[in-house]
């Protein structure tokens, strides 16, 4: 038996509430979990009220995106967005893991097909104070899952305001011309599977999405762990 296990064994402890368990994330943790599952949007994949009667959100018919489709695992509530902010916030890296896998889930159930998966960059200011870009974590699991090649092809050329709390005009604004890509790499004629932790209002993964076609990739589908609501 290795050694390291021996002075450190596992805590055998849910990440989230803290009790026993071998998994890390308990059954009632995981089992409170809202997955987004029938009724969502047919272009950004955000969940859909019942009584709501259109197959596309209000901000899909407002706007259109650059990108084709987009599809999240679970809503950014209740036990969803604990788990994000535990990542993103609290530096619980284990968990990009487990979201990883939720994702990857998706990709199977949408028979989603992609040459590289492309995670959302942060600036580099940010990148040295958090230590590390979430969405790109959770990319390389992803990687690792689907046997698809991640290029962190994109560049954030300047410091964003957080998206939460601005309302869908800021945020345009917030996130307008922000990105480039690394001209390292060559997406031409390929489909892109852009990865993020969050979609609110699209207007980052749009922004991404129009550099990376204009750089000549053919497809763009985005997918992120947990997505807001609108209707």
């Amino acid at each position: 038996m290795n050694i390291m296990k021996l002075l450190y064994p596992p805590k055998n402890r849910c990440i989230l509430c803290g009790v026993k368990t071998p998994k890390a994330l308990c059954n009632i943790c995981s089992a409170s979990i809202e997955f987004i599952h029938e009724r969502k949007c047919l272009k950004c994949g955000k969940g859909l009220a019942d009584n709501y009667s259109k197959n596309i959100c209000p901000d899909c018919m407002e706007r259109s995106y650059s990108f084709h489709s987009a599809y999240s695992c679970f809503y950014y509530r209740g036990t969803g967005r604990e788990l994000i902010h535990a990542f993103k916030y609290e530096g619980r890296l284990d968990i990009a893991k487990i979201l990883a896998r939720y994702m990857a889930d998706v990709i199977y159930a949408e028979s989603l097909d992609a040459d590289m998966i492309v995670p959302v960059p942060i600036f580099q200011a940010k990148l040295h104070k958090r230590g590390f870009n979430q969405a790109a974590v959770i990319g390389e699991h992803l990687s690792k899952l689907l046997g698809i090649p991640m290029g962190d092809c994109l560049i954030r050329n300047r410091e964003t305001k957080e998206q939460y709390g601005l309302d869908k005009l800021e945020r345009r604004l917030n996130v307008n011309d922000a990105f480039s890509l690394n001209m390292l790499y060559n997406v031409k004629n390929m489909k892109i599977l852009l990865i993020d932790d969050i979609y609110t209002t699209g207007s980052t993964v749009h922004e991404c999405s129009k550099i990376l076609l204009s750089s000549g990739a053919k497809q763009i589908y985005v997918l992120t762990a947990a997505a807001g609501t609108n209707t």
